[in-house]
């Protein structure tokens, strides 16, 4: 089995389409015909903080291969 070494930019860029499709979804969730839906309430409040808390561990991520290197 082959061992690939996956870039940290990789990883991050992987970070940043993911934070991309939760700001799609979360537009899309906000739509008028699903703003009535009780869970898409609990749900678009949520995406903020799982986007903060996402941003806070690449930035951690970040700066533990800075120090690395």
């Amino acid at each position: 089995m082959l061992n690939r070494i996956v870039n940290p930019e990789i990883k991050l860029l992987a970070v940043s389409v993911v934070c991309a499709a939760l700001l799609v979804l979360g537009h899309l969730l906000l739509a008028k015909s699903l703003a009535e839906q009780v869970w898409v309430e609990y749900t678009a409040a949520a995406i903020p903080f799982v986007l903060f808390g996402i941003g806070a561990l690449a930035i951690r991520f970040a700066i533990a291969k800075e120090n690395q290197d």
